[in-house]
């Protein structure tokens, strides 16, 4: 599948989401919290989800927590093992916290113990045991794990979801599915995320490189989380990786507000990170109306045809003489700006989706 087309794809498989963040690779307390602050802001605009953003924000910590807690790296890893993942999703009044990680085989049968412990316990007796683990000061690896399972069952009030999906003799992959609902509504069986559906995105995200997505928000105050996510994830001294992430954001932001048509009285858009050999690839996705889809394209058509001097003349003349360039070209200095940046390395795509709407895809090489 052409990446262009995959971040349609990926953007169909959460079309029902209010929200969604997931992210593959590496993990450290600084991703932790860039997470923790994309999400939170994306919740906070939302009156009736306001009042679980604290106990989302712990659980979203916690289950970082135990990917890092459990997560142990086979002495010859290579690509047939597949990466790490966090995933939050938020569909009508419920999230879905989701972690997968390789573990060890010989721990298997202690993480087990806990996990039947915590979900076979009254809330009652829960508050007992977690009393007692306190007490007892049993923060070793071990017992700081168990009262993180215990902690994600006194504040959901729900089961903890788990199953170790073995790899070979020595390793397994541990999924832990944790649910949030809220007071008001019930889950609509159509949209249940279970363990099964987990398995099989995983493997399709690593199948296709995908290291984040992002579905949902594109205000302002969610720029700094992503770039930061970008920059420690991408290191490369020949490009300005954080100027170029950011004016694709930027982009993608004017897309929404200028170019977005308003799908169930929303305006939506993903933005995603993938990695195609060695090179790392940051796409951006959203519904057009076919008026101005065909606007875009001829923009984008006339850049694709220049070398770097003539963009560098563009962006001059866009710079010095805007209403000049802006009336012979009629090309936004956003887009000018990503060509020169990425030596024209850019991909676009423009997929019909009813006879007057397309979904417009736009992807940069960095």
């Amino acid at each position: 599948m052409e990446s262009t087309f995959l971040t349609y794809d990926v953007f169909k498989t959460f079309e029902n989401d209010k929200f969604c963040f997931a992210y593959q690779g590496y993990f450290a307390n600084n991703i932790v919290m860039n997470a923790v602050d994309l999400i939170e802001n994306n919740i906070v605009k939302h009156s009736s989800l306001r009042k679980i953003r604290h106990k989302l924000s712990y659980l979203m910590i916690e289950s970082f927590q135990n990917i890092t807690r459990y997560a142990d790296e086979p002495a010859n890893r290579d690509e047939s093992y597949l990466d790490e993942l966090f995933l939050v999703r938020n569909i009508k009044q419920h999230f879905y916290i989701i972690s997968a990680n390789i573990i060890h085989n010989t721990r298997i049968a202690y993480v087990t113990d806990k996990l039947n412990e915590v979900n076979t316990l009254e809330f009652k007796e829960l508050n007992k045991l977690y009393q007692e683990v306190l007490t007892n000061n049993q923060f070793t690896e071990a017992g700081g794990a168990g009262l993180g399972f215990i902690e994600m069952v006194r504040k959901t009030k729900e089961k903890l979801e788990y199953e170790f999906v073995k790899i070979n003799n020595e390793y397994s992959y541990f999924y832990l599915l944790i649910k949030i609902k809220s007071d008001k509504g019930k889950e609509d069986k159509n949209q249940y995320v279970n363990l099964d559906w987990v398995k099989q995105f995983h493997n399709r995200a690593c199948k296709n490189k995908i290291i984040s997505i992002h579905k949902g928000n594109f205000s302002p105050i969610v720029i700094d989380p992503v770039l930061n996510m970008v920059e420690k994830n991408i290191k490369r001294k020949t490009i300005n990786i954080q100027k170029l992430a950011f004016h694709l954001i930027i982009e993608a932001l004017q897309n929404v507000s200028h170019h977005s048509l308003e799908m169930n009285k929303k305006k939506e858009a993903i933005f995603m990170i993938c990695k195609k050999e060695k090179q790392f690839f940051i796409s951006t996705g959203n519904f057009v109306e076919k008026n101005k889809a065909n606007s875009l394209k001829k923009q984008l058509e006339t850049l694709k045809k220049m070398d770097k001097k003539e963009l560098k003349v563009l962006y001059d003349e866009l710079i010095f003489k805007r209403t000049a360039a802006l009336t012979k070209h009629k090309i936004g200095l956003g887009l000018v700006d990503i060509a020169l940046e990425s030596n024209n390395q850019f991909n676009y795509e423009f997929i019909p989706v009813e006879d007057n709407i397309s979904f417009y895809t736009f992807e940069v090489e960095v």
